[in-house]
């Protein structure tokens, strides 16, 4: 038979290994978004016209392809981060629960217990004023200063929606475009917004200060 303490062990190990495979996974999606987003951003700079080409090591990238599938691109790469992002809530919940019943307290913050941290985490660790102490990110609480890396998912929201809409209406200016792959690009833009709107208004939510217990935080 199993002790208590030792089913305490594996169930927050058990916990813990989830957590850090859905921390793995942000960390792939945020980085491969991020990273299209700035190319299609960067598109402008390698030229105009069906002739301009984006040259990536051995790639050659023809720019209104790219333009093309961005909106397809865009969504699929969100939508699996949102869909991260939500699956870290209960998955935080649950280690909580087994560090609780095996510590007897809950000392550590998200950031503490993420070893798979990425770009995003890395951010909201920046401080501006040189005098403070060093701190790091709480997950609910403390000043508003102190809650304003909250707002940084809203923003990759927003921003990766915009990128989408501009490539819409960049493609919409060509002749080239085929009226299905318009209905299509802003289909799927319209399914971004659409799923992004919670995760969005859920982390404005926490930057007013609401308690851990709010359903933002559930």
């Amino acid at each position: 038979m199993i002790s208590d303490e030792d089913k305490a062990k594996l169930r927050f190990e058990l916990a813990n290994a989830n957590m850090q495979s859905i921390g793995r996974a942000q960390g792939v999606y945020v980085t491969a978004l991020l990273t299209y987003v700035c190319l299609v951003l960067a598109i402008p700079f390698f030229g105009t016209g069906g002739q301009a080409t984006i040259h990536l090591g051995m790639l050659d990238l023809n720019a209104d392809g790219v333009l093309k599938i961005t909106p397809f691109v865009i969504m699929v790469l969100t939508l699996a981060y949102i869909g991260t992002v939500t699956a870290a809530i209960p998955a935080l919940a649950q280690l909580r629960e087994a560090e609780r019943n095996l510590f007897g307290s809950e000392d550590h913050t998200f950031f503490a217990l993420d070893t798979h941290k990425n770009i995003v985490d890395y951010v909201a660790i920046l401080q501006l004023y040189p005098r403070d102490r060093t701190r790091t990110p709480m997950d609910d609480g403390g000043p508003r200063a102190n809650r304003l890396h909250h707002l940084i998912l809203p923003l990759i929201f927003i921003g990766s929606a915009a990128t989408s809409g501009w490539a819409l209406l960049r493609l919409s200016a060509l002749e080239s475009t085929h009226c299905a792959a318009m209905i299509v690009g802003w289909t799927c833009f319209g399914l971004q917004v659409a799923f992004s709107v919670r995760p969005t208004w859920r982390f404005l939510r926490r930057i007013s200060g609401v308690d851990r217990t709010h359903n933002v935080y559930n």
